[in-house]
């Protein structure tokens, strides 16, 4: 679904870690999600030293393909390696397989062949990154059951399965008083599934991250830090505060991401196309009717378009798209650097 979501961007500049830094020899945990590097594909092996460059040491990926068990092409432990070559340890992986209540024994078989992929690559973490959810606490209590079950998949292979949050997790669950993120904290177990907590979206959907951190301290193990566009730009969100706290619940591992660069007007497009989904998942609907609304939204000069990121590409774009990304990545990567709360 996140794909949905690329729109395009401008530039990269690459500054060595210990000038981001001011300190010598100093380097931070800095985490990317690889989401954010658009236009990735055509050029790995730049973009991979740019991110070593900015200060980057650990990745989350999310192009793991299913279907043929490989990334970007690569063998798992091949793409792995290709990271390693540039001081970049990919410690989780955002991707799907199937989902599906009404047959376990098929979610669990796919899952358990996405997990071994990702063990060769030594992922600490699988997440799964998006879901529209049963639109009625039953319906939602058994996908958190199915959800402990992928989970017990994932520990078999010494990986800890993860959910991660839009802002469509913050409104209730149909003829109830429970929002969908806290009816899915307390329907699964610890020991199987934790959460990632998306700052941007979770302020997005009203709520604060920090209070969500203080309420559930052994349930968010990992972060994902995000902005309108460059962390830290908008002054909207205390990533100060959320750090502190973060840090004070014993966690430590976090992921830059970004969307595309985008115009005002696109960003509008997006929020929009984001609020349909929350306002289908608020009144119990599903997927074939987040679809069926996009459809009928879809702007006139769009319709008949592939979605950005989906059809052939163009190679041009594709490397100017890398370039405008990587600008804002290192930005990204100096505001934190910069900071005196990322360790």
């Amino acid at each position: 679904m996140k794909n949905y979501l690329c729109v395009f961007a401008v530039l990269a500049l690459f500054v060595s870690s210990s000038a981001l830094s001011g300190e010598p020899g100093q380097k931070k945990h800095l985490g990317i999600a690889t989401y954010s590097v658009k236009g990735l594909e055509s050029d790995i092996e730049g973009a991979f030293k740019a991110l070593a460059d900015d200060g980057y040491v650990v990745m989350e990926i999310s192009n793991y393909d299913p279907g043929t068990g490989t990334v970007a092409g690569y063998k798992p432990a091949d793409y792995a390696a290709l990271a390693e070559k540039y001081g970049l340890d990919i410690l989780s992986s955002h991707t799907r397989a199937k989902f599906d209540v009404k047959d376990v024994e098929g979610t669990l078989t796919a899952w358990g062949k996405t997990f071994d992929d990702h063990k060769m690559m030594g992922c600490k973490y699988v997440v799964f990154p998006m879901n529209m959810w049963a639109g009625t606490a039953e319906g939602v209590k058994a996908e958190c059951e199915l959800m402990n079950q992928i989970g017990a998949e994932a520990n078999k292979r010494g990986i800890k399965f993860g959910y991660h949050n839009h802002h469509i997790e913050f409104v209730t669950i149909p003829n109830t008083d429970q929002l969908y993120e806290d009816f899915l904290i307390a329907n699964t177990d610890p020991d199987k599934v934790f959460f990632q907590m998306d700052v941007y979206w979770i302020t997005v959907g009203g709520q604060d991250p920090v209070a969500y951190l203080k309420k559930y301290p052994n349930r968010f193990k990992v972060l994902h830090i995000k902005d309108d566009y460059v962390v830290g730009a908008s002054g909207k969100i205390d990533y100060k505060a959320i750090f502190n706290q973060f840090y004070k619940n014993g966690n430590e591992d976090w992921f830059v991401e970004m969307e595309a660069k985008m115009t005002e007007e696109q960003r509008a497009q997006m929020m929009v196309m984001m609020d349909q989904m929350k306002k289908i998942q608020s009144q119990g609907g599903n997927m074939n009717d987040l679809m069926a609304e996009m459809a009928k939204n879809q702007p006139k000069s769009n319709q008949g378009a592939p979605p950005p990121g989906f059809g052939p590409q163009d190679p041009k774009l594709q490397a100017e798209q890398l370039k405008t990304s990587l600008e804002g990545i290192k930005q990204s990567a100096e505001y934190l650097m910069k900071s005196g709360f990322v360790k």
